[in-house]
């Protein structure tokens, strides 16, 4: 449902207790708004070239606004799953640098780190797939819901959940027409049966969270964030909503900021390349440098090794980076200074490294590795989170 996740990430419905953080005003003035709004509905009927050039007219209105750059980062790392795959690395390789030249304006812009998310999992959705059927009827329904022909669209989102019932999509779509007009105990009906069917759907759960805190019902809400994470550690959107709770309650959770730096990257015939960040380059020969490189070749050595797990891959990555740190920082004081990096040393000498990646670093790859340790411990992310009070 992209159409519902840009506008959920630009403009987020939840009400918190009036005890929050006041959330600060976007840098994004009406006119830049405007233009990001007119370039999601062109964007919708296939019209990129003029989104993006919109795009580029709402940048100039408002200079120092992230949004536009990460709108577009957004488009750009969806336009990737569906060009000529001659096209996809630059079109990735941009989308990249905009998420970054957006977060450096605002680094908790939503739809910057959720481009990055998209471009960094490596897996299939855990969500089923409509039959097209259902999935001709999901796309007639977002259409008009984008349109605020809220009555129209729940027709289409009902039609939807007859043609194939076991998705969760149509019953996210349909409460979220009623969540829009502010009938917030029929739209936490339809969440919940969102997450009956697929309790996967990481967004239905932080929909149904949205919809429990409008009638303030906030412990619900919490377990539905804490559900949605566990469903999916990835989707930051839940993380800011549980953030944003947390802080309520006189426990804010700290933001760890990773940044890779280093990317491997397949270019095909079983070979890859690393790319590395301008800002990573400019520090070239520093002890955090070494680090992400060590990250990155070990990541890029044991792939090589087709039969082993992407979790046993990142996690073996780690440990080989984490311990070249160690000896090479032994009898100096010149140790990493990146303090996420300094945090995930943190965690491997309590014996968390693999949670924290699990919780903190989580790619859809990792999904086998996710649920065998929710089995193990079934309330272990919210054991992980109130141990540390960290967030991605």
């Amino acid at each position: 449902m992209r159409h519902h996740l840009l506008l959920v990430l630009i403009f987020p419905t939840v009400v918190f207790p009036a005890t929050a953080a006041p959330v600060e005003a976007s840098p994004c003035n009406a006119l830049c708004m405007n233009g990001v709004h007119d370039s999601q509905a062109l964007a919708t009927k296939g019209r990129y070239k003029e989104a993006f050039d919109t795009l580029e007219a709402a940048r100039k209105d408002a200079p120092q606004a992230s949004l536009p750059l990460s709108t577009a980062a957004f488009m750009l790392q969806d336009l990737s799953s569906s060009v000529a795959p001659e096209q996809v690395q630059k079109l990735r390789k941009d989308a990249r640098a905009l998420a970054r030249r957006a977060l450096k304006l605002d680094p908790d812009d939503a739809l910057a780190l959720e481009a990055l998310r998209h471009l960094d999992n490596d897996g299939p959705s855990p969500l089923r797939q409509p039959a097209p059927e259902a999935a001709k009827a999901l796309h007639e329904a977002e259409g008009l819901f984008t349109e605020r022909r809220y009555a129209e669209a729940l027709v289409k989102y009902r039609q939807a959940m007859t043609l194939d019932p076991a998705s969760s999509q149509p019953w996210v779509g349909a409460g979220d027409c009623h969540f829009a007009q502010q009938q917030w105990g029929e739209a936490e009906r339809l969440f919940r049966n969102a997450v009956e069917r697929e309790p996967r759907n990481a967004q239905a759960w932080r929909f149904l969270a949205d919809a429990l805190a409008q009638q303030d019902k906030l412990s619900a809400a919490e377990a539905a964030l804490l559900s949605g994470i566990a469903a999916d550690p990835s989707q930051l959107p839940n993380w800011s909503r549980l953030a944003r709770f947390r802080a309520a309650a006189g426990l804010p959770l700290k933001p760890l900021r990773f940044n890779r730096g280093v990317n491997v990257v397949s270019v095909g015939k079983g070979k890859v390349e690393l790319q590395v960040d301008q800002d990573v380059a400019n520090q070239s020969g520093t002890p955090d440098v070494a680090f992400r490189m060590a990250l990155a070749l070990s990541e890029a050595s044991a792939g090589v090794v087709r039969t082993r797990a992407p979790f046993d891959i990142e996690s073996s990555a780690w440990r080989d980076a984490l311990q070249a740190a160690e000896e090479a920082d032994v009898g100096k004081k010149t140790g990493l200074a990146d303090p996420a990096l300094r945090q995930m040393q943190a965690f491997a000498k309590d014996g968390q490294l693999q949670a924290a990646i699990l919780v903190l670093l989580y790619r859809e790859s990792y999904r086998p590795a996710l649920e065998a340790w929710l089995a193990r411990e079934p309330y272990g992310v919210r054991q992980f989170i109130d141990r540390y009070g960290i967030r991605p």
